[in-house]
């Protein structure tokens, strides 16, 4: 089993006159909490993670988390961060926008949040009304963009979509047509497939946004290494490399500098 380690979100506030404390501190409000704690311990893939436990202690509300150590540091290193930059704009979009609903949150109910964690204790990040976590405006461009992962689920009633798992970066909603799925041949249901698709990309992060993507086009690929087609590629190359002269073609690459 994986070494354990805690984050704490400690919360400062008032219930009507009286100090907040654990047995004031609303369910809704916990659960608005809880979802936001999970983005950041697992900003990417959820589905597969390890347990989060919890726990609740006195001293106006200390809700402790706590879960494998790798991901308890990784947060720490971003708590970090962020109280040295004083910016989210260093984040990806997942994490940043769950820091903007804490801060939100303190602005809301005038609450003072604490976050800090048992790998990086000397560092803690302090989050009120009088902060400011938001991003600055990013620019974001439609482009096309290319993924590969398994087909998870396809379908739906209202909405069309293909969810795509791709390793690394969890699961990716993308709209299509219902006559596109149901004109296709065969189930592509748990299928290794590549997506061409359209969608918005935060240029400054490279972060595509998982609810904007309309698909463009399935590409059935095999993930194996094919000897033999490699092999036609350089057959076919050979004809049009076999009049270019090596050293001539790596000098108009790299230019003439005079030294």
């Amino acid at each position: 089993m994986e070494t354990q380690a805690t984050f704490e979100v400690r919360i400062d506030g008032k219930r009507g006159t009286k100090d907040l404390k654990p047995n004031e501190f609303d369910i809704r409000e916990l659960r608005g909490l809880l979802d936001e704690v999970e983005v950041l311990l697992f900003p990417n893939d959820r589905r597969d993670r390890p347990v989060i436990s919890y726990r609740v202690e006195e001293g106006s509300v200390r809700n402790i988390f706590q879960t494998g150590l790798q991901s308890i540091a990784s947060l720490g290193a971003v708590i970090g961060l962020v109280n040295s930059q004083r910016t989210l704009d260093v984040l990806e979009p997942r994490t940043a926008k769950a820091f903007e609903a804490i801060q939100q949150w303190a602005i809301e109910k005038d609450y003072v949040f604490t976050l800090t964690t048992s790998t990086n204790p000397e560092t803690e990040l302090r989050v009120d009304r009088s902060t400011a976590y938001f991003r600055s405006e990013a620019t974001v461009v439609e482009t096309e963009v290319y993924l590969y992962g398994k087909v998870t689920d396809a379908g739906g009633k209202e909405s069309p979509n293909i969810h795509l798992q791709v390793d690394g970066q969890g699961i990716f909603k993308i709209d299509t047509e219902e006559s596109f799925l149901a004109g296709l041949e065969q189930n592509i249901l748990y299928h290794q497939l590549g997506v061409r698709a359209l969608g918005r990309q935060n240029v400054q992060t490279g972060e595509i946004e998982r609810g904007s993507l309309k698909l463009l086009e399935l590409i059935d690929y095999d993930q194996r290494y094919e000897d033999d087609y490699l092999a036609r590629l350089q057959t076919k190359a050979k004809g049009w490399l076999k009049d270019i002269d090596p050293d001539q073609y790596l000098n108009d690459v790299r230019g003439h500098y005079d030294v």
